[in-house]
């Protein structure tokens, strides 16, 4: 793959960013930056966006309530809404952008606000006799309940990443025909309750009956010792790819749904995330094992502290700021969580077939288990402003109130100042001045170093844009492909493209001299997903004129650039990262070259 000619001078800034201004007319400026035109991005002031649910006794939607009806408080202390908006979606399909030769992360829809439901088959952390329980509640709902029009995305999440099983953007009617072609995983990251019971159960036979207790006593301890801790090693290692893979799942669906306006239902049927998290501090740890907690969270046996066979095996400092910045990303997209326990009713206590000597604390273990893995869920819930479903062999009401709770809410905004905020979880509170009303919101969110620095993630967030399946939309791209001639090279040809990126004035930061700072990088994959080269990456960074501000504001940025490919098909990915917000946009290309 060639590298971008327009970009292989960077030394050469301000003629770059003059080559890369185009007339192409970019979208319409948003209400918000309307509303306050003197707002602009920096790092000391951030919109934070509140989606609020506010029901009688009933579940039904109160309508029309004003701002003066509602108090917001972070951490206590009562903040003024600065944008408020009460939202009465429907259930029409979104729609992409695309010609023949042109191909957009847009997504549009009607005059009228939309909604997307998006349900996430957690096939990483489910047994496999779960799994095909939560495939068949799913099909109970889609085919007593499901609206024939109601935009569904659904999605698996395996060891090998996330893939798309049907997009929100495709008739919904074809939905259940493309759910009975979903298979299951017959192994899975983290182990079961079961095979975890048989790894850490206590005061389980030795083996050593009737043997005399000497020297070969020390030896068989030793031993013993030594392949305890390897087993309990590999179940580690094995939970830390669990904890990375899920967290990235989760960046993924929030990059794909940042630029989308409006509240997301996000539905996880799973067996349980990898992980643990305290309701009280939302810090990270290990779950599993003979676990220890520091204290029991709503009585179900959750704790601060878990540790693994007496230790702390499982190490989650190296993956706190993956877990930090994910909580950010659903933050940002608006995103409410639905876990959904897809083991249904169970009875924890009680040892499976498959464990031939529990010991005699393995009840208490799974149970304590059990408990912090629906703790966590109903904590997931709680901050995003959703609701955990467990405990039951119905799982369709889940599906159905995920659906129904982005019908119709109310959006509050107000301004974070950071220079006043202390880092840690800023928790959130929302009330209505009416008696006799449920509310629910997102009840807080992450102000962390980690969460501030975008330039930190720059890398990672590019590999993960570059291998996703889905199109990251906080900003609006399109590509379009051009000329196609002769190749440098024999036996390849040379195919032209240009990456345009709409107008916007979030991209420029006046405070540090009209400061521009764009990575753009393209990778071509053959039709089973193997890279064709390594990706071609490069920098753009400038200072703006004030003429070329204004070209660029009302024109929005062109990238340039060819690829040389041998005959044959291809889906090209371009991944454009705004290196000032972090925000990141990317399109799948596909390219046919005769």
């Amino acid at each position: 793959m060639s590298n971008m000619s327009i970009l292989r001078r960077p030394s050469l800034s301000l003629a770059v960013i003059a080559a890369l201004t185009c007339a192409i007319p970019g979208p319409a400026k948003s209400k918000d930056k309307e509303r306050r035109p003197g707002f602009k991005f920096t790092s000391r002031s951030e919109l934070v966006l509140i989606p609020t649910l506010v029901t009688d006794g009933s579940g039904t939607h109160i309508r029309g309530l004003k701002p003066e009806d509602f108090t917001v408080l972070e951490n206590g202390v009562e903040q003024k809404i600065s944008t408020f908006e009460e939202v009465s979606s429907d259930s029409h399909v979104w729609t992409r952008a695309e010609s023949p030769n042109e191909f957009s992360n847009f997504v549009t829809r009607g005059p009228s606000p939309g909604r997307i439901t998006i349900i996430v088959l957690d096939f990483l952390n489910t047994a496999f006799v779960d799994q095909e329980s939560a495939r068949r509640e799913l099909l109970k709902y889609l085919a007593q309940s499901a609206n024939q029009a109601e935009p569904i995305a659904l999605y698996t999440l395996t060891r090998s990443g996330i893939h798309v099983i049907h997009d929100f953007t495709t008739d919904p009617r074809v939905l259940v025909a493309a759910l009975r072609k979903v298979n299951g995983e017959t192994l899975q990251m983290v182990d079961s309750v079961d095979t975890v019971g048989r790894m850490t159960g206590t005061a389980s036979p030795d083996g050593l009956a009737g043997v005399p207790r000497d020297a070969v006593q020390s030896e068989a301890d030793r031993l013993r010792t030594m392949g305890e801790d390897e087993e309990l090693n590999i179940q580690s290692f094995q939970q830390r790819l669990a904890i990375v893979y899920t967290l990235q799942g989760l960046q993924q669906f929030s990059q794909a749904l940042a630029g989308i306006p409006g509240r997301k239902s996000l539905i996880w049927a799973s067996s349980g995330f990898p992980f643990s998290v305290s309701d009280t501090t939302m810090m990270i740890a290990p779950i599993g094992g003979a676990m220890q907690p520091s204290r029991p969270a709503r009585g179900k046996g959750a704790g601060e502290n878990i540790q693994i066979g007496g230790a702390a095996r499982a190490n989650v400092i190296d993956v706190l700021p993956e877990y930090e910045r994910t909580w950010q990303m659903l933050d940002r997209a608006q995103i409410a969580l639905y876990p959904l326990d897809v083991a249904g009713l169970q009875v924890v206590e009680l040892a499976g077939a498959s464990v031939s000597n529990p010991g005699r604390n393995y009840g208490r273990n799974m149970q304590l288990r059990h408990g912090d893995t629906l703790a966590t869920f109903q904590t997931f819930a709680v901050m995003t402003g959703g609701r955990a479903y467990y405990n039951s062999n119905d799982l369709a009401q889940g599906f159905r109130d995920a659906v129904r709770d982005s019908a119709e809410y109310y959006i509050l905004g107000y301004y974070l100042d950071r220079t006043k905020t202390k880092p840690g979880w800023q928790k959130l509170a929302v009330k209505v001045k009416h008696d006799h009303v449920e509310v629910r919101a997102r009840s807080g969110f992450f102000v962390t170093q980690a969460a501030l620095d975008s330039g930190g993630s720059q890398g990672d967030d590019l590999v993960l844009a570059l291998h996703s399946p889905l199109d990251y939309t906080s900003l609006p791209v399109v590509a379009r492909w051009g000329d196609i001639g002769p190749g440098t090279e024999p036996g390849k040809e040379h195919v032209s493209y240009q990456v345009h990126l709409a107008a916007d004035l979030g991209l420029i930061d006046k405070d540090a001299n009209n400061q521009l700072v764009l990575e753009f990088v393209a990778l071509a994959k053959t039709p089973d997903g193997k890279p064709v080269d390594p990706p071609a990456h490069k920098r753009v960074e400038a200072h703006l004129t004030a003429e070329m501000v204004l070209a660029t504001r009302k024109e929005g940025i062109n990238l340039t650039g060819a690829l040389d490919l041998p005959p044959g098909e291809y889906t090209v990915r371009f991944v454009v990262r705004d290196e000032l917000s972090g925000r990141i946009g990317s399109v799948a290309a596909p390219l046919k070259v005769d």
